[in-house]
């Protein structure tokens, strides 16, 4: 103990460093395991022996010196310096069987050169479940709990001066894993940005996603600030033109402290070298910020450093703000989650801080961006996350170096409720393509609800034709820690290595509503070990339920070794397609079973992640894959109406109805004679037209436009079997076009001109006219 205490002195002395004679940076440690390079060097050093838990352990003494083996500082633990006495059996231990850093008693780490107010975060264990001890800190002050030895513990705190950090152990202790730098680069609370002090507080619901067939209603642009970005920019400039345009996407993020303020970025590449972070820059319900590229597509090309994959923090972008719209932002090669979205957790803070701060990670909009290539899931959503729209997005090819952790998109662990995904695609992911995994242990709720419409999962687990260490869902409805909610609505799940849509346990609501599952034995020469096309047969929990209903699957009739619904029909193992099991809930007007020969197209799947159109929306009236035959007696008109429900209305979520043509609804995710393509009214107009103002001689018509120039047009209380028209005529009654369509709403182009044009909408007793001002 003299030892480690006369180090303290040592460093107290020296804490008084000025900031300019201290070089500082954003660092973590991971003691988890040692790398093949550091095993080379300590194999040839007779100063390192292992013991029988396979750790490599240090024999000699240490005094506020680098760990090394043949006189070469090690990497997994670089930039630290100890003190240690010397033990034959080493107090200094890495790796092994306990994946930690062992320190004995009286041993001290230290951490060089760091700067006041930067944060350090440890997660550490005492080496003897009987015994309860602490930490030792000097120039560090936070809270680090005792530990008993039994559980991990997580401590946080900030440096209190220029200078080093001493951490003294007594009685020993494993260290797993360290970080050092600004606190939320490590994962605590506050952020890079400059305060905002007038940073909003709405809690407004910002957006109604009762749609049925057509993309959500996104924000327009709010009538803040606009600030410009440009790869070829500079941060000299003063951003608020095209020609002066800053080069740093954090510095404009930086820049946004009045709500309503646009970040415009310029087409192109974007390289920043840390975690793009939008913390306590709200915008409102009625005045969204915007991260937007309106002319091509602003791709956020992440060059961080390599980290594993556990306490990663490398996102691409982190957003705890709320009320804020990406459009046309990519995000690739982070070494973590492409988007993060989340409530903050302030340092040290508890379940109940993140539960108290209602002003984070809600109502936002994402719209037609991708996320590929990352080192962890596209996009992922917890710790309170709540009312986001996913829309029109695609992530794929996200891989962890575990090569089985990464999914597409993940609302999941502590996610909040009222999380809406349309139109999106997760393909070609190394773990799941949407995992909706709730983990209890973190002290939320479960029972949030999740709704996906129109939403395609697609050969997860199969990268470049090679299956993946990961499970491989494509929708994987929760877990067996509590009951989640998830709503599906004509959804897609396809050659997806595992399930395709999975129960993985959840007691919680299961609702799929006209969706598709399709599975083979072997997808582009990889041979998959048990595939299903659905699987749930676990109980429900009282109060839930798990229905599917106008739902199919495709293979070879009856062929199966357990069929969803009659033993009786139990028979041998498909030679090329998977299984099917719905054992559990009810079943509704569904057929799991449904032979090729019913669909136009059983091979061309890959039609499914074609290129979307130019306003970002999939061109799947153009997809002949699992599309019922004309006039086809076994799926077409064979359904079940499907309503509006308001089950979860409680929490502010509605549920839409499945719009169809014909007698009933068709069976699977596709209906023939329904467009889901957006219409154009007329030919001699070219470009977008854009609202400026809109009024209807009734009560039953109202427009909304989304960012992306789409108009959504609804009636209020229209039934899904419903049909109308529209006509667009301008001033002089020249008539630009007309559209027909069934149920609540549908969605429109109007044509690129100024002035006023009118809509009539006529229909089941609906005759109205919307009189709307263009720009």
């Amino acid at each position: 103990m003299k030892q480690l205490w006369a180090l303290v002195a040592t460093v107290m002395s020296c804490a008084t460093l000025s900031a300019q004679d201290v070089e500082s940076d954003n660092r973590s440690w991971s003691f988890t395991s040692v790398s093949q390079a550091d095993v080379g060097l300590i194999s040839g050093d007779a100063n390192w022996k292992k013991d029988s838990k396979s750790r490599y352990c240090y024999v000699l003494a240490m005094d506020n010196a680098p760990v090394k083996a043949n006189d070469t500082e090690l990497d997994v633990a670089k930039g630290l310096t100890f003190t240690i006495t010397a033990n034959d059996n080493g107090n200094l231990r890495l790796g092994g069987s306990t994946g930690a850093l062992w320190l004995g008693d009286a041993s001290s780490l230290v951490i060089p050169n760091r700067k006041a107010g930067e944060m350090v975060k440890i997660e550490y264990c005492t080496s003897n479940k009987s015994s309860t001890r602490s930490l030792a800190l000097v120039n560090l002050e936070g809270t680090f709990p005792a530990s008993t030895g039994k559980e991990h513990q997580q401590g946080s705190g900030k440096v209190v001066a220029d200078g080093d950090v001493v951490v003294g152990i007594t009685g020993g202790m494993y260290i797993y894993s360290l970080a050092v730098g600004d606190e939320e680069t490590i994962g605590g609370g506050g952020g890079t940005s400059p305060d905002n002090p007038d940073n909003p507080n709405d809690q407004t619901p910002g957006l109604d996603y009762m749609t049925g067939d057509a993309p959500i209603a996104t924000a327009k642009l709010g009538s803040g600030p606009k600030i410009y970005v440009s790869p070829t920019g500079s941060d000299a400039n003063d951003g608020l033109t095209p020609e002066t345009a800053l080069a740093s996407i954090q510095l404009a993020i930086d820049k946004a402290v009045d709500p309503g303020t646009t970040i415009c970025l310029a087409a192109g590449e974007y390289r920043p070298t840390a975690r793009i972070n939008i913390n306590d820059r709200n915008g409102t319900a009625d005045n969204y910020n915007s991260l937007v590229c309106l002319d091509g597509r602003a791709v956020i090309n992440c060059d961080h450093p390599y980290h594993s994959h556990s306490d990663n923090p490398y996102q691409g972008i982190r957003l705890t703000s709320s009320y804020w719209h990406f459009y046309h932002v990519d995000v690739t090669n982070a070494s973590d989650n492409g988007l993060l979205i989340e409530r903050n957790k302030p340092t040290g803070g508890s379940a109940t801080d993140i539960k108290n701060r209602t002003q984070d990670a809600h109502d936002n909009i994402i719209e037609d961006c991708k996320f590929y290539r990352n080192g962890d899931t596209g996009v992922q959503i917890k710790n309170l996350g709540a009312y986001n729209y996913i829309l029109n997005c695609d992530a794929y090819e996200n891989k962890d170096e575990g090569d089985g952790d990464a999914d597409g998109f993940a609302p999941k662990i502590s996610v909040g409720t009222g999380n809406y995904f349309y139109g999106c695609r997760a393909y070609n992911n190394s773990d799941d393509g949407y995992d909706v995994f709730f983990k209890k242990s973190g002290g939320f709720e479960d029972n949030v609800t999740i709704v996906f419409e129109n939403c395609l999962a697609y050969e997860n687990a199969i990268i470049n034709g090679v299956v993946t260490e990961g499970n491989g869902n494509g929708f994987k409805c929760g877990s067996d820690q509590g009951a989640m909610n998830v709503v599906l609505n004509r959804c897609l799940a396809v050659n997806n290595a595992s399930k395709g849509f999975d129960q993985n346990h959840n007691s919680g609501d299961i609702i799929m509503n006209n969706c598709t599952g399709y599975a083979l034995k072997s997808v582009n020469g990889a041979t998959l070990k048990k595939p299903y096309s659905y699987r749930a047969y676990e109980p429900i929990a009282t109060g839930h339920e798990l229905v599917a209903t106008n739902c199919i699957a495709i293979n070879d009739n009856l062929k199966t070794d357990r069929h969803h619904d009659d033993p009786s029909k139990w028979g041998e193992k498909s030679q090329k397609y998977g299984r099917t099991e719905l054992s559990v809930g009810t079943i509704i007007t569904s057929d799991l079973n449904v032979d090729p020969s019913n669909v136009q197209n059983e091979d061309n799947f890959a039609e499914l992640i074609a290129e979307r159109n130019a306003n970002g929306d999939l061109q799947w009236d153009n997809v002949s894959w699992s599309r019922p035959t004309e006039g086809n007696a076994l799926l077409v008109d064979k359904g079940t109406v499907v309503e509006e429900s308001d089950r979860y209305a409680s929490q502010g979520v509605r549920v839409p109805a499945i719009r169809y043509t014909g007698a009933a609804p068709d069976l699977g995710a596709f209906e023939l004679g329904l467009t889901s393509k957006p219409v154009s009214f007329g030919t001699q107009t070219s470009g977008i037209g854009y609202i400026q103002s809109s009024q209807s001689d009734g009560k039953s018509v109202r427009l909304v436009q989304a960012f992306n120039g789409m108009v959504i047009v609804n009636v209020d209380g229209a039934q899904a079997k419903d049909q109308f028209s529209i006509c667009a005529y301008n001033t002089d009654g020249t008539l630009l076009g007309t559209h027909k369509f069934n149920g609540t709403n549908t969605s429109i182009y109007l044509p690129n001109t100024k002035g006023m044009i009118l809509l009539k909408v006529e229909g089941t007793n609906v005759k109205e006219c919307v009189k709307t001002i263009m720009k």
